[in-house]
């Protein structure tokens, strides 16, 4: 047990990045800027029309396409035993996902064969043994396979959906193919045995912004010593970062003041951020990471997902209190940053075009993506 009250983790602490990667980030950390060499040779030019923020046009044409991408909608650790479920939904697709008699995961489309009944309307707190329309109580064993043999119909199982669990976050394919758009990243990722990690707290937030908005919050550190000056900023140099694209993903390695001080850094030394497009910030620290994905309501809504994943469920008080103060600093940060996206939506809507800095090269990669999923 370490000093926290909380076991000694064999996951890896060094980092998987090479010596290149490591002078970058040392040389940024004693300038206290991010990285802009990579922005200025970028073939995007630094000025964005605001109308895609809040037409709901655009939105519609983006409503279609999301579907083509890994969908982020819960976590593993919710699902620890046979019956465990979790009903969720994306736009108009309402979906749930459990573990089946053989606790592996599955995940549904919440619709009777039936009628198209709703079968699931909320999670439960008791285990499913069975899957039973509250319509006609048409019954399906929890592999989906439908039970009620009276009325013989064509279709014989509920239709199933792909789910995959990356770095204990689950991701749910609506159209074949789907996943394998996060195979650029997942050999990062895998990196850092993260697929077991918990969740300790879960928070939920709807918000007055377009989802894009969110997104590029968490991709530029160039706002952290103004918005975060009472919380983050305290432990990071300035603002510095250096910013990599991974096919339309992303990876953003901020050092802390510790980095430039030490030999060798490990994940102590940095704070390691992995934007999955879409939808899904990754924010890597020492024994635990944060979890932030976006699901959007209508051009100026968005749904808020926030979570902390851990080693493992702690049972020592002890242990209980060091992941509280941990999240209780984490959800400040994010609170910290999500109060400014109303603002930025406000303000959005008061100008034709906005122009991103050279401090941001997370932005123009993301709006390089944006543009494929425009197409």
């Amino acid at each position: 047990m370490n000093q926290n009250g909380t076991k000694e983790s064999y996951r890896p602490k060094e980092l998987p990045y090479s010596r290149e990667v490591l002078k970058r980030i040392l040389k940024q950390s004693e300038i206290g800027f991010p990285e802009i060499e990579k922005t200025e040779n970028a073939k995007t030019p630094a000025r964005f029309s605001t109308h895609p923020y809040h037409s709901e046009n655009v939105f519609l044409s983006e409503k279609e396409e999301f579907v083509n991408y890994p969908i982020p909608f819960g976590f593993n650790g919710q699902l620890s035993a046979s019956g465990d479920h979790l009903v969720s939904e994306f736009g108009d697709r309402q979906f749930f996902v459990l573990k089946d008699n053989e606790e592996t995961l599955r995940a549904y489309y919440n619709s009777c064969i039936h009628r198209g009944t709703r079968l699931l309307s909320e999670t439960k707190s008791k285990p499913l043994k069975k899957i039973v329309c509250p319509y006609h109580s048409w019954t399906y064993d929890l592999d989906g396979k439908l039970l009620t043999a009276d009325c013989p119909v064509k279709e014989t199982a509920l239709k199933e959906i792909s789910v995959k669990n990356i770095a204990g976050t689950l991701f749910a394919e609506f159209q074949e193919g789907a996943l394998h758009r996060l195979n650029p990243v997942l050999e990062e990722l895998q990196n850092f045995e993260l697929d077991s990690y918990v969740p300790f707290i879960v928070e939920k937030s709807v918000g007055d912004y377009n989802w894009k908005v969110g997104i590029e919050i968490f991709i530029e550190s160039y706002h952290i010593s103004t918005v975060h000056k009472n919380s983050v900023a305290r432990v990071i140099a300035k603002n510095a970062s250096i910013f990599d694209p991974i096919a339309e993903h992303g990876r953003i390695l901020i050092p802390n003041r510790s980095f430039q001080h030490v030999p060798l850094p490990t994940r102590k030394d940095l704070i390691i951020s992995y934007f999955l497009f879409p939808f899904t910030i990754l924010i890597l620290f020492r024994d635990h990471f944060g979890v932030v994905f976006f699901h959007p309501i209508s051009a100026e809504k968005t749904l808020c997902t926030k979570a902390i994943l851990i080693p493992e469920k702690p049972k020592a008080p002890r242990a209980i209190r060091f992941w509280e103060n941990n999240s209780s600093f984490f959800l400040k940060t994010i609170s910290e940053d999500l109060s400014l996206a109303p603002e930025i939506q406000r303000g959005l809507k008061q100008r034709e075009f906005i122009y991103p800095s050279a401090f941001e090269p997370g932005i123009l990669h993301f709006h390089n993506s944006l543009n494929m999923l425009w197409k």
